[in-house]
């Protein structure tokens, strides 16, 4: 009966213990997400969000996502990340979107266009 006992409180223990591991290891993926998302969005030069910006007004999303790409290795914090990368690079072009600079960049390739076309 004993022996039950401390079988019981170790698997209980044990099951605390992974619970909090694997807490600790979604915040920590979470986090270091977070820094590659914001890796992949400061690492872009001028000249990769001048193309973005072209590409993305041309539908162009292939050309678009090879510009993450090639910034990619230089932001990815883990490994594991590699399995993720699209979601990573989709989450780095939704914030840039909102970039105001970025918009401006978007709306003279607009009105450049617009004027190209006249």
């Amino acid at each position: 009966m004993r022996w039950l006992g401390t079988g019981v409180a170790v698997m209980l223990i044990g099951g605390a213990v992974a619970t909090w591991l694997s807490q600790n290891f979604d915040e920590a993926q979470a986090n270091t997400d977070r820094q590659t998302v914001e890796c992949l969005t400061n690492h872009l030069t001028q000249d990769d969000r001048a193309r973005i910006a072209q590409f993305a007004d041309k539908n162009d999303f292939e050309s678009l996502w090879r510009v993450y790409d090639q910034v990619f290795p230089d932001c990815a914090v883990r490994g594991d990340q590699r399995e993720r990368k699209a979601q990573l690079e989709a989450s780095a072009w939704r914030i840039l979107q909102s970039d105001p600079r970025f918009m401006r960049l978007r709306e003279a390739n607009a009105a450049m266009a617009s004027g190209s076309q006249h």
